[in-house]
């Protein structure tokens, strides 16, 4: 059957601010049904609690980032919507927590293989903490608002009022890397919140002149992390080989030989690959999860009618 493949990495999607605030929450439940699938307890608790962690350490105090700007500002509609998210992430928690407990109360898996999945999880909760900040520019709260607030400034030649949102837009990024890698004891962070700061300031003096038109400078904050180092995505070369060892499992040429328009969803997870497969006919086809030293198959979850991951 004649078909076609389409690579969409994960890390360049766009998403709406309430998704991405709880992305590493949804990745989490990967793991959660992993282990929800072959009935241990021990393991489904961890990642229950790392769910809930992510949304402590991560979503938090990201939506009270932006809730205090929009607050602020005076930006009615948003500001609703912040505390609706906020009540959103509490209820998330809860039900995060109490799945894990309930889960401990079922467990009987040896302490070894907890001590392991531990360390896993440090893994997995240290790679997600970075990634919000280090592409702000990308997806989340820069494209979906202040994009959006400018693109009407601009409309109305307010160029002072553009490079004053551009201005908050660092200061809000500086904001991120101050209260979670950083607040949360990743090394190496300070001189990128520094870096946004001092962009800011810049920006601010040049709005005070009430410009004719956008200086260059304005465009500076999406490339601080490349002049900083950061490199926020896997090379082509090693998605395209993670992508290679996903497909060559048995599992998966038997469901991609028989879909059409297949689109695959590669993300780096800080000990694992996961990869996950979908088209549009029948939504989510399968997820191959990887290991990132060995490069095998730790394993593949199918869901119904394809079956259960062995």
């Amino acid at each position: 059957m004649v078909r076609t493949f389409l690579l969409l990495p994960i890390f360049f999607l766009i998403m709406q601010p309430a998704m991405a605030v709880r992305e590493g929450t949804a990745t989490a439940m990967v793991f959660i049904e992993r282990y929800t699938q072959v009935g241990d307890f021990g393991r489904l608790a961890l990642w229950h609690e790392a769910a809930a962690e992510c949304l402590t350490r991560i979503s938090v105090p990201m939506n009270e980032i932006a809730y205090a700007y929009y607050k602020k500002h005076g930006y009615e509609r948003w500001t609703a919507r912040a505390e609706k998210e906020a009540r959103e992430i509490q209820k998330l928690h809860q039900y995060h927590r109490t799945r894990a407990e309930t889960a401990w109360q079922q467990s009987k898996t040896p302490k070894s293989l907890l001590d392991a999945e531990r360390e896993n999880i440090a893994k997995f909760i240290s790679t997600w903490l970075p990634r919000y900040p280090n592409r702000f520019y990308e997806f989340g709260i820069y494209p979906t608002f202040f994009r959006k607030q400018q693109a009407l400034a601009e409309q109305k030649r307010n160029y002072a009022k553009v490079l004053r949102l551009e201005a908050d837009a660092a200061e809000m990024c500086a904001a991120q890397y101050d209260q979670i890698p950083i607040a949360n004891g990743l090394k190496c962070y300070g001189k990128f919140r520094d870096a946004y700061l001092q962009h800011a300031m810049h920006l601010r003096e040049f709005a005070k002149r009430n410009p004719m038109t956008l200086p260059p400078e304005i465009d500076r904050g999406r490339r601080i992390s490349d002049s900083l180092g950061i490199q926020t995505v896997p090379s082509q070369q090693k998605v395209d080989a993670i992508l290679q060892i996903a497909k060559s499992d048995a599992r998966m040429k038997a469901i991609l030989d028989s879909q059409n328009e297949v689109r695959a969803y590669p993300s780096f997870q800080g000990f694992t690959w996961i990869v996950s497969f979908s088209n549009h006919s029948r939504g989510n086809l399968a997820t191959v999860i990887i290991d990132a030293k060995t490069l095998k198959v730790l394993d593949v979850c199918i869901p119904s009618p394809y079956g259960r991951g062995l």
